[in-house]
């Protein structure tokens, strides 16, 4: 065997020059590219660069997507509201299932239903109290309890239960995963705020002055005012209008209560929520729904720019923007006012209550009415006004202004109410 020379070693890279020069260019980028490595990954990290591009992709995708989603979501609320304000509406059912709940608590007045849902082929109920153990359903009941707080029917309202809680005042304040969420008025502490996202809160403010016109003459409220711009009223008729003085005014000097009153208006001065707040403390069957943020009032629902619609404290999460588009009709015509519309007559369900609801809606009619907003006139909204929020964390703690000392809200309340 023949040992290689320098000749020999020679030739060879002469003859290869290229193919070793081409190894050798390899191999320096490869040393740094790991020395660039180690420096990028001890600087800014490999494994979390990975996934910031993984989020922005991910976000990216998202945000193309947003768009469409958000217009299945609101077909898909519109009808659900559409189906669920049909015929007779969601009130009369909403009122037999609440009247029901409140028999399965056997007598516990500590303890009541205050939001119903429909829809989904499920009705539930979530309960409220300040009682530390919750009851649970009689168990001839067609409840059963399915989270804290919560209860779900397991079928159809018994023939010869409970009467319906005529004393209630469920009103729809939005839509969740295909499912009407009713909140009962008549159980609030007697002041319900609306505020947020000034257009989003004053639309929502106005669907719920629908409902509550719709319901006047017998099926609810004796009296609403409306102590705001016009535009609140959407023209329904039995609505009082007058200034918030002079609806102070008349509610404090009225002989007797005679029915549950409503008055709705905007943000008040301090002087005006301090006369508010005692008219409601001495008065069980009034109830104010004011738009705009009021301090002290431990019922508030905030709406953000995207119609959502949240109440921490009272376990909602909706979103009102197919109930807007249900209720407030889009245009201004000049049209006489109607009557009520058909969902506002009082029809108690039948025996099953919501036994013929479908998988989609409840109580759904087998041959559905056009909804709401072809029969009522259409509403405009009034300019937005929103008021400086307060800046302290003490909500009951009204920020003063032009130089004056805040004002600080009693928070008395009726010892009548039931859902203090």
């Amino acid at each position: 065997m023949n040992t290689p020379s320098f000749s020999d070693l020679g030739r060879f890279l002469d003859a290869n020059r290229q193919t070793l020069l081409t190894v050798l260019t390899v191999l320096e980028l490869l040393i740094l590219l790991v020395v660039l490595l180690r420096w990028f990954d001890r600087r800014y990290g490999i494994r979390g660069t990975g996934q910031r591009i993984r989020r922005g992709i991910w976000g990216a995708a998202r945000d193309l997507a947003a768009p469409i989603a958000g217009f299945v979501r609101l077909r898909r609320g519109v009808r659900v509201v559409a189906g669920s304000f049909a015929g007779s509406g969601p009130v009369p059912l909403a009122r037999a299932w609440i009247g029901s709940a409140q028999s399965a608590l056997g007598g516990r007045n500590d303890f009541w239903p205050y939001l119903v849902l429909l829809g989904n082929g499920q009705l539930s109920v979530r309960l409220a109290g300040a009682g530390a153990d919750v009851p649970s359903p009689a168990a001839e009941s067609p409840w059963q309890v399915t989270g804290p707080r919560h209860w779900r029917a397991r079928g159809p309202l018994p023939s010869g239960s409970a009467p319906a809680a005529s004393d209630s005042l469920p009103i729809a304040v939005g839509v969740t995963d295909r499912t009407l969420v009713m909140l009962d008025f008549a159980r609030c502490p007697g002041i319900l705020s609306v505020h947020g996202a000034p257009l989003p809160a004053e639309r929502l403010v106005s669907a719920l002055v629908a409902q509550l016109a719709a319901l006047t003459n017998g099926h609810g409220v004796h009296r609403l005012i409306v102590a705001a711009e016009s535009g609140y009223d959407a023209g329904a008729v039995g609505v009082d209008r007058m200034p918030l003085s002079e609806a102070l005014t008349a509610i404090a000097t009225r002989p007797t209560p005679d029915g549950r009153t409503v008055l709705v208006c905007r943000r008040p001065d301090p002087q005006a929520a301090a006369r508010l707040a005692d008219l409601v403390a001495d008065d069980p069957g009034l109830l104010v729904l004011v738009a705009g943020y009021l301090p002290g009032s431990r019922w508030r629902l905030r709406a953000d720019l995207a119609g959502r619609v949240t109440a921490p404290e009272l376990l909602l999460d909706v979103d009102s923007t197919p109930l807007v588009r249900c209720l407030l009709p889009r245009r201004q015509a000049a049209a006489p006012a109607p009557a009520a519309p058909v969902w506002a007559e009082e029809e108690p369900p039948g025996p099953t209550g919501g036994a013929s609801a479908t998988p989609a809606e409840p109580a759904m009619p087998e041959h559905p009415r056009p909804p709401v907003p072809a029969a009522r006139p259409p509403a405009a909204i009034p300019p937005s006004r929103p008021s400086a929020p307060p800046t302290a964390n003490d909500d009951l703690i009204e920020q003063g202004q032009d130089g004056q000392p805040p004002t600080a809200y009693s928070g008395i309340e009726s010892v009548g109410r039931t859902g203090d």
